[in-house]
């Protein structure tokens, strides 16, 4: 009886070189199959976590909200729970720390993870619960049950109001606050009732919708804002946690990219594992031959195969899921947070299931052609593949050249399978060199801040009617971005150039929409294309625009909503400071922007008196960049409808995000190569194997060591030749695609450039890679004396 398992296990054995190609290509596909479904999840994970700390678990917040309305939200059908918070006052220090006096009770403390680590909430009228770093600055020591002394100014009254309070509890310092440099002192609602005319308060409502984990994060946001409609909430006191929303769900774009890489790296790994396992067997034509002569069946011919393939993944599969988990916890594990309460099982159990399959599916056509050798088929055999060409190109004379030609001529399907697994992997270099060329972290934040620093026109409403004097139309009026105080940063030392945004408030006559009130925004050259690449309908002409006759709706869904066309002629009722003006456009194009409508920025002035600015963009001379920022800075201060943002700290704020996707992105074609620089290796050995007799007769008619070196370095620069060729060339084109999908998908600030450098990096590698793969490989063969060399299969 004929036991394949016994078979299987010599013939690994006796074929080391095969089997520990093997062995490294499985363990570093399952290394990195690990390593990247790991690191997805942590991913995921740890973005969440940071929305959580930043903009907490309710599912929005309604601003402005007084007692009575408050009552119906929580009344309402469709909302789960509710908290709220009143800020009552503020403390102001010189460097820009603020200590913020509020009312917040326990279900928004739950909302925002804000966590007592001394002591309790308040209860009493003259208890607070304070942020450590907030006690610190007031100068107290971080304990409970102390009196402490607070001059804040009240948002009801004006001047300082000093009250002295009982520390009932502390609480530890939100990432949150340490950005924004606010810092939270919780009174009790006591207080609150006691210091103010609660009738005419107005307070924040945080909520969650009920049913939400059954709804997707755009039927949640309907939902919100079905709500603020049913209850008459304007559209500027709606909040919408889009980005918790979002994590709700898993991240698709993570799991999409997390399966692109997957898929390539399996599809790698089937190539490179196949590929050794169709030229073993070619190599082992005779034995399996001798196996049929003795009685083994089609059947068995395939178990022994199959199990070779198991035996050694049964080896690979488990090291390199090890080397994922080490990879994951404690190299990327310094980029992402990780937590131990994950169970990296499912994942490891799933990775594993997949390494199996990926290695059963390259088994398949060696396991078919090892079951189709015949007894006559392993006679014949001499080490060649079949030829169907009936007759055979000769040369009077032979070179290096013409028989390295002959080698690659003589099994074409290796030749071309070996090709086809290194251009992959060159390829795919060059396209992850190129999209990751493109990403530039000055670049991502210009696309969105394009000034050094950045005045916005902040603290206005949109619609609230319990607000009059703050709406936009009024503050307009007075507008503290207006012509002097653009003409007095023109007149600061270092600025070099000031552009403005506009924007005015309207209606839509004749429409029924969800919203009354709508922005009417400014747009300009520099748009133009970011315009133009999420055009949906029309074509977008500038100068139409500057007529103020014309009009671009920027808002899809409204198109949808009303039904608006291009070409459709609709009117707006524009809010021109205290005036209404009815104004009628014509639809020239519907894109996806920002605000709702646009027009060009020369066409304002033509249509309202107002000064309509709401945004200033300051350039300034590098040298001055620090003196202007503290001079904005106090200007800041000064004004309460004044914001204003700086291009340094945006900067910060994006750089590890980059660089840690560089990180990976390269580390991940890294691996690839190596994966495929493995068909290079087997193929390299292969021949040598199936050529060992030819190659030890020619040594013994003269060819020198030296010139085997050349022989088999001409076979591995054809390989490798073709691989950079088709790297440089067609990963080049499809890297410019891939560059173009970036942006189409939202990457606007992608601009492709040849990777010059990483090019030439690979290029370097490759060539030394091949040179030192054939001196080794070659002074190996050399080993084995030439008499040995020539019995070869005798």
């Amino acid at each position: 009886m004929i036991n394949t398992t016994k078979i299987a296990k010599n013939n690994l054995k006796q074929n080391k070189s095969k089997s520990i190609l093997i062995i490294i290509t499985i363990l570093l596909s399952t290394t990195l199959l690990a390593a990247v479904g790991m690191t997805c999840v942590d991913w995921s994970y740890q973005n969440k976590q940071n929305i959580i700390k930043y903009c907490g678990t309710q599912h929005g917040v309604y601003t402005k909200i007084d007692e009575k309305k408050y009552e119906e939200i929580k009344a309402h059908a469709d909302i789960e729970n509710t908290g709220i918070v009143n800020g009552l006052g503020i403390k102001e220090y010189e460097d820009e720390t603020k200590i913020g006096i509020s009312y917040i009770d326990d279900k928004v403390r739950e909302f925002n993870n804000m966590k007592i680590i001394q002591g309790r909430a308040p209860n009493s009228r003259n208890e607070i619960m304070i942020d450590d770093i907030g006690l610190e600055k007031l100068g107290y020591e971080k304990k409970i049950n102390q009196k402490i002394k607070i001059d804040y100014e009240d948002n009801t009254k004006k001047g300082i109001t000093s009250s002295e309070f009982i520390v009932s509890g502390i609480i530890e310092t939100s990432e949150m606050a340490k950005v924004k440099k606010m810092f939270p002192g919780v009174v009790s609602k006591e207080y609150m009732t006691s210091t103010r005319d609660m009738s005419k308060e107005k307070s924040n409502v945080f909520f969650n919708i009920k049913g939400a984990d059954n709804l997707s994060g755009e039927e949640i946001t309907v939902k919100i804002e079905k709500i603020a409609k049913d209850l008459e909430i304007p559209k500027g006191s709606v909040g919408v946690n889009e980005d918790y929303i979002n994590t709700l769900k898993p991240n698709s774009e993570v799991m999409m990219w997390g399966g692109i890489i997957s898929i390539v790296v399996i599809l790698s790994s089937i190539l490179v594992i196949y590929n050794i396992f169709y030229l073993s067997i070619v190599t082992k034509v005779q034995e399996f031959g001798k196996l049929r002569a003795i009685g083994a069946t089609k059947k068995q011919i395939k178990s022994i195969v199959l199990k070779e393939g198991m035996m050694l993944s049964l080896i690979a599969i488990p090291i390199g899921i090890a080397l994922g988990y080490i990879i994951n916890e404690f190299i990327l594990g310094m980029i992402f947070v990780t937590d131990d309460s994950i169970s990296k099982l499912p994942i490891s159990i799933g990775v594993a299931v997949i390494s199996f399959i990926t290695v059963f599916i390259s088994l398949l056509k060696p396991m078919k052609v090892a079951s189709k050798v015949s007894i006559i088929d392993a006679i014949r055999y001499n080490g060649e593949g079949n030829c169907s060409d009936k007759s055979r190109e000769g040369y009077e004379n032979i070179n290096l050249k013409r028989l390295s030609y002959a080698n690659l001529k003589r099994n074409k399907k290796r030749t071309y399978v070996t090709i086809l697994s290194l251009s992959l992997s060159g390829i795919i270099f060059i396209v992850m060199a190129s999209v990751m060329n493109s990403i530039d972290v000055e670049k991502v934040v210009r696309e969105h801040f394009p000034y050094d620093i950045e005045i916005d026109l902040a603290g206005y409403t949109l619609g609230d009617d319990d607000s009059p004097s703050t709406e936009i139309n009024i503050l307009q009026t007075k507008n503290p971005l207006g012509k002097d105080f653009r003409k007095q940063l023109l007149n600061i030392d270092g600025v070099t150039k000031i552009e403005n945004s506009k924007e005015l408030k309207v209606e839509m006559k004749d429409y029924e929409t969800e919203y009354k009130y709508h922005e009417l925004s400014s747009v300009n050259e520099n748009d133009l294309e970011n315009m133009q690449l999420y055009l949906e309908d029309g074509k977008i002409d500038l100068e139409k625009l500057k007529s103020g006759e014309e009009v671009i709706i920027s808002q899809v869904e409204l198109a949808k909503e009303t039904g608006i066309k291009v070409g459709d002629k609709i009117t707006l009722t524009i809010y021109d400071g205290n005036k209404k003006i009815d104004k009628e456009f014509k639809v020239q194009a519907i894109t996806s922007a920002y605000g709702t409508f646009l027009i060009h920025d020369d066409a304002f002035e033509k249509i309202v008196d107002v000064d309509s600015t709401n945004k200033i963009g300051i350039y300034v001379d590098e040298n001055k960049n620090d003196e202007i920022k503290a001079y904005i800075k106090n200007l800041d201060k000064s004004n309460e409808y004044i914001e204003s943002l700086y291009i340094d700290e945006q900067l910060k704020s994006y750089e590890l995000m980059i660089d840690a996707t560089k990180v990976i992105g390269y580390s991940l074609v890294i691996v690839i190569g190596v994966i495929g620089f493995m068909n290079l290796i087997n193929s390299m050995i292969s021949s040598i194997i199936t050529r060992k007799k030819e190659l030890g007769m020619l040594q013994a008619i003269g060819l020198t060591d030296k010139q085997l070196v050349k022989m088999l370095n001409i076979e591995a620069m054809f390989y490798t030749g073709v691989m950079l060729i088709s790297s440089l060339t067609l990963g080049s084109g499809l890297g410019y695609i891939a560059v173009q999908a970036c942006r189409k998908a939202g990457m606007s600030y992608a601009v492709y450039t040849f990777p010059i450098v990483q090019a030439s990096i690979m290029v370097v590698c490759v060539v030394i890679a091949q040179l030192l793969l054939t001196y080794l490989i070659s002074k190996n063969f050399n080993k084995e004396s030439l008499i040995d060399r020539v019995r070869y299969s005798e």
